[in-house]
Parts: C-alpha cells; structure tokens; sequence
C-alpha cells in the first residue's frame, strides 16, 4: 500500500499592521493591515518523506518577526 499526496499547495499568508517611518522616527499602523498570499509550493508528492520535506522547505520561507501563516491543500490518495 502506497500514500500519494496530489495537488499539494502551501499558501503563505503575510500580514503586516505597519511600518517604520525614518523622517518621524516611530513605527506608525496602518488602517487596514496588508496581507499578502504567496504559493510556495505547488506539486505532487509520492511520499512522507516528501511531503515532510515540502513542508519544511515551505517554514523556512516565513518571517520569524511576523504575523506569517503556512496554509496547506492536499488531495490524499492511496494505491494498492
């Protein structure tokens, strides 16, 4: 018996609430926060070790400072 993880898409989802201004020196907010999606990683996996690996190549994408989420899609399958 064989695991497939199709179409796997992981979806990175930025948010950010404001920004540092240098002419007034302080970090202002923003009215509405800016969010952002970016496709990280868009295939097929054959495997666990796949797909693990997907998903760390993915974490290594966010930014350790921010409001950053990792959203994944799968399709689980199963051979014989």
């Amino acid at each position: 018996m064989t695991i497939n993880f199709d179409n796997v898409k992981i979806t990175k989802t930025e948010t950010k609430t404001g920004y540092y201004d240098n002419k007034k020196q302080k970090h202002l907010d923003y009215k509405k926060p800016k969010i952002t999606k970016k496709i990280v990683f868009e295939e097929n996996c054959y495997d666990l070790g796949q797909f693990y690996e997907a998903m760390c190549f993915a974490r290594r994408q966010l930014n350790t400072y921010g409001d950053d989420t990792l959203t994944v899609e799968f399709k689980l399958t199963e051979e014989y």
